[in-house]
C-alpha cells in the first residue's frame, strides 16, 4: 500500500535522492541538472555528451539534428554512430557537410524520423516532446503505422504509449507541445534504456475468391534469452524479456544498492565502472512539523504516514547515514525528512531521516598539492559554523569519498551558507548531501523563544525538538532586539537553520573625523573659531562642524589644548556630534569596533588587498581578525586631510590596498560580520568594475533625481541599466563618485586619456578617435599614429564591440550594419573610404584599455556620403521580414522588408506554407520572381500571388539565391489565419 505525503518540496527530493554518483562525469553545472541520475547514466554512456568548457547545459532546447544523434548513439553506441555520413543531402536542407547529416540520414532511413512536405528536416529546429517521444518509441520498435503515430490525432497515440511504458516518468510536469530540453531529452533516453522493446507478428494478405483479407499484426515483447537479461530489469534472475539497455549496452547493469543515507538505491556500473547510486523513490515522505514525535510516530500515526504497527514491526530506522542505526523511538526534529521504503508486501523495510544543519564556506583555497590534485582535488574549502568557532576542510571532489563536499556546485564561494548533512548529524564528520541554503535578511516584527521568528510579516519556524533549538539552529533564537535586521538561513522546505546578526548598520549620526583645524576671525585678532574635518559615515560626504573648545564635556577639547592654532592636527577616529559637542564613538551595545587602540590610535591595516567583489578579508596589527562582507557592507575611504582630502563612498564592495589602515565596525553578537568599513590612506575607490560606459540614446526619469541609462562596466564588459543622479545626454567614460544606499550612483567624468599606447597602458580610454584608413587595423590591432595617438599594435582581438548608432543613424549611413565584431569594423572602415563615395569619411570610436590591450570598442560615427545620382550601390543586401502578409479573394501576397539591394537577376522564392501541427507542415505553392534591373528591398512588393483551397494558419518562407544558386539570404514569416471564402 502505497502512501505518499506531497509536502517536500522537488529540491529537497533531489537533494535527498541523489546522494552519490562517484564515477559520473563531472559537469561545472552539476547543480543546475535536476535529473541527475539520467544524465550521469546517459553521459556515461555517451549518448549525450557536454561542451568543451565542462557545461552540460540542462536547459538548453534539443534541436532536431541533436535528436537524431542521440538515438543513433542509443542504437549504434557512439563510436559507430559518429562514423556515420551522408553520401549524399538527405533533404535540401541539410547538406552533406551538416554536422549531423549521417545521424539524419540513418534515422531517415530507418524510419524513426521524418522531414516536412517543403522536402526540409529543419536540423536546428526545436522539437517537441511528443515528436521526440515518437523517435524513441519508433526506436523500441514501435511501428508508426500500425500504432496510430500518424494522422490528425497521433499525438494522444504517442504520449498514451510512451506515458504507458514509462518514458515519461521522472518529469511530473511533461507537457507534449514544449521543447525539449537536454536534460529532459537524457532523462527520456533514461527512461528508453529500461523499456522493453517489442516486435510484431508477419503481416499476411489472404485472397480468398474475390476477396482478400488482411492478417492484423500483432505487437508482442521481445524475449531476451541471452546473458544480459536481469542487467536492466533488476530481477536476479531476469525477466525473460528485452530491454533497450540490454540490447545494445550489454556492458551496462543496474544492481540494487544502499546509499550512504540508507535509502534502498540503484546502482549503475558501465564496462566495470560505477557511475553512481542513487536513492528510490519513497513510498512515503514526510517534513516533521511537531517538535515532540519519534520517528515511529512518524510512521505509524493516522495523522502522518498511517502504517499500521504489523506493517512496521521490522522496519530498520537511519538517521543522516546507513550506518547509523537508530530505533524507532529516536526524536525527530521540526524539519526532518522521513522517507519510508516498502517491501513486496507492502510493509515498512527501511525508514530514513535526513537532517540539515547550517555551515559556512570560510576558505576556498585553490592551491592544492601535487598529491591531492592526483586524488581529483582542484579546491579545498573549509566549512565553519556562523561564529566560525568549529571548522573542518574538505575536497571539491575526492577518491576518499568521505573527504568530498557532496553536493559542490561551481556557485560555492567564500562566505556562501550552505545547508548540510552531516553522517549521524554531527558538523565536521562527513557530508553526505549540501545546498546553499536560501537566506532572507528583514527585520524582526515578533518571534516565539526557540519556536518562530516572524520577519516582514512572514512567520518562521526554527529546526528544533522538544528540548529546544540547540544542535539545530546556529545563532540566536529568542532575544530579538525589533530595531535591527537579520538574516536567517532556511533549508530547502522553509526551516530555519542559521541566524545571524544585523545585516546592515544605520550609522546616520556617526562621523570620521579626519582632524580639527581653528580660522583666525577676520575682524578680531586672537579669536579663533575650531572646527573638526568630518566625513559622514551615512554618504562618504566631508564638511566641517564648527566645536566649542570651551566645553569640558566636548571629547575633541583635549586635543584642541594640545595643539597649536596654525596647524591641522589628526584625529582619525569616530565621533558623534550634539550640535558643537562632539562624543567619542565606541559603537555602544550594539557595535563592536576594530582598529582604534585604547589610546584612540589606529592599530590594525589590511591583510591583503581588497577586490571589489570580495566576501571576507583579514587584518594584521592591532586586530587580527577575519571579517565577512556581503552586498549590505558600507564602505567609506578616506584619502588625505584638510584641503586635500578624498572621500569614496559605497555599499556592497570597494578596493583598497594594504598601506594605510582600516576600521571595521561589526555587529555586536555576529562580530566576524562587517557591517562598515572605513579604509584610512589606503587608496580605497570602487575600482576598474566602476569605470562605466554610458551607451544608448535615452535616459527615463524614474523619480525626483534619478535616471536610469544603460552603462557598460570596463571591468567585465557587460552591460546594465543604472540608475543615476542626473541626466547624462551624451556617450562617454564616467568614474563612479559614490553609491548610496538606494543604489542610486554619483558619477563623474573619467579623462585618464594618453597620446602614446602600449602593453603598459591600463585604465586609458579615447574618446572620437577617427579611423581613416583599413592599413590602421593589421591582424586584429591598432598600429601607427591615428588621429594623434600613437598605437603600438595594441590588440583588440579580445574587444567587446557595440554600435553607438541610433537606428536613424545607421539607416543614413553608408554601412548601416550592426558593427558588433572586428569583421564589421573593418568592412565600415572600407565602406568609408570607398572610391565610389561622394565625400569619404571616418569611423569615430571609444575604446577603452586594460593592461596593455583595448578591451571595449564602441562606434560612434560611421561617416561618408554616397552619391546621389544612381551610380552609389546602396548597403549589404539584409532581408529582415515581411509586411502585408494578406490574402483578398483566396489570393495570398507579400511584400519584402529590408536593406540594400536585391541584384538583378537573383531569384526570390515565395513558398507558402500551411502550419499543421499533426501531420507537420505542408506546402500550398511556391512562386519565384526576378527582375533583370537591381532593386531596393523594401521595393519589392504583391510578390505571391498564391492561392488557398481552405481556412488555416499559413506563413511564408522567402528565399534569396544568387546565379549560382546559393542561398544568400531567407526569411521565415510568422503565422497568420486565413479564411478560405467561396467563390461565386
Amino acid at each position: 500500500m502505497k502512501k505518499f505525503l506531497s509536502l517536500v518540496l522537488a529540491l529537497v527530493m533531489t537533494m535527498s535522492l541523489v546522494t552519490v554518483s562517484a564515477g559520473a562525469k563531472d559537469f561545472t553545472d552539476d547543480s543546475e541538472i535536476t535529473y541527475k541520475e539520467a544524465v550521469d547514466v546517459i553521459s556515461a554512456l555517451g549518448v549525450v555528451d557536454g561542451y568543451s568548457d565542462g557545461d552540460f547545459r540542462p536547459d538548453d532546447v534539443l534541436t532536431r539534428g541533436a535528436a537524431a544523434k542521440i538515438i543513433c548513439n542509443l542504437i549504434l553506441g557512439p563510436t559507430t554512430a559518429s562514423a556515420l555520413s551522408a553520401g549524399t543531402a538527405p533533404f535540401k536542407d541539410v547538406p552533406v557537410t551538416n554536422t549531423f547529416a549521417g545521424y539524419i540520414t540513418y534515422c531517415s532511413q530507418q524510419g524513426i524520423i521524418s522531414g516536412y512536405a517543403d522536402g526540409t528536416f529543419r536540423p536546428t529546429g526545436t522539437l517537441s516532446g511528443n515528436a521526440f517521444m515518437k523517435m524513441l518509441l519508433g526506436a523500441l520498435g514501435y511501428d508508426s503505422s500500425i500504432e496510430g503515430y500518424t494522422g490528425a490525432n497521433w499525438q494522444v497515440s504517442v504520449i498514451k504509449q510512451a506515458s504507458g511504458i514509462g518514458l515519461d516518468d521522472g518529469n511530473d510536469e511533461f507537457v507534449g507541445s514544449q521543447a525539449v530540453t537536454r536534460q529532459e531529452a537524457a532523462l527520456y533516453a533514461f527512461n528508453m534504456l529500461q523499456a522493453t522493446m517489442v516486435e510484431y507478428d508477419k503481416k499476411d494478405t489472404i485472397v480468398v475468391g474475390d476477396i482478400t483479407i488482411n492478417t492484423t499484426s500483432t505487437r508482442k515483447d521481445v524475449e531476451n534469452n541471452t546473458n544480459t537479461d536481469g542487467n536492466i530489469d533488476g530481477e536476479r534472475n531476469g525477466d525473460g524479456l528485452m530491454q533497450f539497455g540490454e540490447k545494445y549496452f550489454k556492458d551496462l547493469e543496474k544492481e540494487d544498492a544502499t546509499d550512504i543515507f540508507g535509502h534502498p538505491s540503484s546502482k549503475w556500473v558501465y564496462d566495470g565502472d560505477d557511475v553512481g547510486t542513487y536513492a528510490n523513490e519513497a513510498d512515503a515522505t514526510y517534513v516533521v512539523e511537531d517538535d515532540d514525535m519519534d520517528v515511529g510516530q512518524v510512521v505509524t500515526s493516522s495523522s502522518y504516514m498511517n502504517y499500521s504497527s504489523s506493517e512496521a514491526k521490522d522496519a530498520k530506522y537511519f538517521l543522516n547515514g546507513d550506518d547509523n542505526e537508530v530505533k524507532s523511538s529516536e526524536l525527530v526534529a521540526v524539519g526532518d525528512i522521513v522517507e519510508a521504503y516498502e517491501n513486496d508486501n507492502g510493509d515498512v523495510e527501511t525508514v530514513v531521516v535526513s537532517r540539515y544543519t547550517v555551515a559556512k564556506i570560510d576558505k576556498v583555497d585553490t592551491d592544492v598539492s601535487t598529491a591531492e590534485s592526483r586524488n581529483g582535488a582542484s579546491e579545498v574549502l573549509t566549512l565553519t559554523d556562523l561564529d566560525g568557532d568549529n571548522s573542518n576542510d574538505y575536497y571539491d571532489k575526492y577518491d576518499d569519498a568521505e573527504k568530498t563536499l557532496r553536493g559542490y556546485a561551481s556557485s560555492y564561494d567564500e562566505g556562501s551558507v550552505l545547508a548540510v548533512a552531516f553522517r549521524d548529524g554531527k558538523f565536521g564528520d562527513e557530508v553526505l548531501a549540501s545546498y546553499e541554503a536560501e537566506a532572507v535578511t528583514g527585520e524582526v516584527t515578533a518571534f516565539r523563544e526557540d519556536e518562530t521568528v516572524t520577519m516582514d510579516g512572514t512567520k518562521y519556524e526554527f529546526a528544533r525538538s522538544k528540548d529546544g533549538t540547540a544542535g539545530f539552529v546556529d545563532g540566536t533564537t529568542s532575544n530579538f532586539d525589533f530595531d535591527k535586521e537579520y538574516t536567517i538561513y532556511l533549508t530547502a522546505d522553509g526551516y530555519v537553520i542559521g541566524v545571524e546578526g544585523a545585516a546592515g548598520a544605520d550609522l546616520s549620526d556617526v562621523y570620521y573625523v579626519a582632524g580639527v583645524y581653528c580660522e583666525e576671525s577676520r575682524y578680531n585678532a586672537n579669536k579663533f573659531t575650531w572646527y573638526a574635518q568630518a566625513v559622514s559615515l551615512a554618504d562618504g560626504s566631508a564638511s566641517d562642524i564648527e566645536l566649542d573648545e570651551t566645553d569640558a564635556d566636548n571629547a575633541l577639547k583635549s586635543i584642541i589644548d594640545d595643539v597649536s592654532k596654525d596647524a591641522f592636527t589628526d584625529v582619525k577616529g569616530l565621533y558623534t556630534f550634539d550640535d558643537d559637542i562632539a562624543t567619542a564613538w565606541d559603537g555602544d551595545r550594539d557595535y563592536t569596533v576594530y582598529g582604534i587602540d585604547e589610546d584612540d590610535g589606529l592599530d590594525t591595516s589590511l591583510k591583503n588587498a581588497l577586490a571589489m567583489d570580495d566576501t571576507k578579508f583579514s587584518t594584521t596589527g592591532g586586530s587580527s581578525k577575519t571579517f565577512y562582507v556581503d552586498e549590505n557592507t558600507q564602505y567609506l575611504g578616506v584619502d588625505d586631510y584638510a584641503d586635500d582630502i578624498d572621500t569614496v563612498y559605497a555599499m556592497g564592495g570597494m578596493k583598497a590596498g594594504t598601506s594605510g589602515n582600516v576600521i571595521v565596525i561589526a555587529d555586536q553578537d555576529e562580530d566576524r560580520d562587517a557591517l562598515y568599513v572605513i579604509l584610512v590612506d589606503s587608496s580605497a575607490s570602487v575600482g576598474s568594475a566602476d569605470i562605466l560606459y554610458a551607451a544608448g540614446s535615452s535616459t527615463d526619469k524614474v523619480g525626483t533625481d534619478k535616471y536610469v541609462r544603460e552603462f557598460w562596466s570596463m571591468e567585465d564588459n557587460t552591460s546594465e541599466d543604472i540608475t543615476i543622479d542626473e541626466k547624462l545626454s551624451a556617450n562617454g567614460f564616467y568614474e563612479v563618485d559614490s553609491i548610496d544606499e538606494d543604489g542610486v550612483y554619483t558619477l563623474k567624468d573619467y579623462d585618464k586619456t594618453a597620446s602614446s599606447i602600449d602593453e603598459d597602458s591600463d585604465g586609458i580610454v579615447v574618446e572620437d578617435l577617427a579611423l581613416d584608413n583599413t592599413d590602421q587595423i593589421y591582424r586584429n590591432a591598432l598600429s601607427g599614429s591615428i588621429d594623434n595617438v600613437k598605437f603600438d599594435d595594441v590588440s583588440i582581438a579580445n574587444a567587446t564591440i557595440i554600435d553607438g548608432r541610433s537606428n536613424s543613424d545607421r539607416n543614413d549611413s553608408v554601412y548601416d550594419r550592426e558593427i558588433n565584431s572586428i569583421s564589421r569594423l573593418e568592412a565600415a572602415l572600407d565602406a568609408v573610404r570607398d572610391e565610389d563615395l561622394e565625400t569619404k569619411g571616418t569611423v569615430e570610436i571609444d575604446l577603452y584599455v586594460k593592461d596593455g590591450e583595448i578591451t571595449f570598442i564602441c562606434v560612434t560615427d560611421v561617416g561618408g556620403v554616397a552619391k546621389d545620382d544612381g551610380e552609389q550601390e546602396s548597403g549589404e543586401l539584409d532581408l529582415t521580414g515581411v509586411e502585408n502578409f494578406v490574402c483578398n479573394s483566396n489570393i495570398v501576397t507579400v511584400d519584402l522588408v529590408g536593406t540594400g539591394k536585391i541584384p538583378a537577376n537573383y531569384p526570390v522564392t515565395v513558398t507558402l506554407m500551411k502550419a499543421n501541427s499533426t501531420e507537420g507542415d505542408a506546402e500550398v505553392g511556391s512562386k519565384e520572381h526576378v527582375n533583370e534591373t537591381a532593386y531596393e528591398v523594401n521595393d519589392w512588393n504583391n510578390l505571391g500571388q498564391i492561392a488557398i483551397q481552405e481556412s488555416g494558419n499559413y506563413y511564408v518562407i522567402i528565399t534569396i539565391e544568387n546565379e549560382d544558386g546559393r542561398v544568400v539570404d531567407e526569411f521565415t514569416s510568422n503565422t497568420v489565419r486565413f479564411v478560405y471564402t467561396a467563390q461565386p
